[in-house]
């Protein structure tokens, strides 16, 4: 089961460092930390190493 993360941290683009924070859905922690880095990447053609997590938190489940 997926559950949903907030990812934070920062990108170095070429003229300054930004600040971002996604929220994505990943079976682990891990897993939704490199859907962020493959989402920048690929989006504002960054390298890995441009990208900087500060943290990665598990959103707590809403009962319904």
């Amino acid at each position: 089961m997926e559950k949903s993360y907030v990812v934070t941290g920062e990108m170095k683009t070429k003229m300054s460092c930004d600040k971002f924070k996604k929220v994505v859905e990943a079976v682990s922690r891990d897993r939704a930390i490199e859907k962020v880095l493959s989402m920048l990447g690929g989006n504002h053609k960054l390298k890995r190493y441009q990208i900087k997590v500060i943290s990665a938190e598990e959103l707590p489940v809403r009962e319904q």
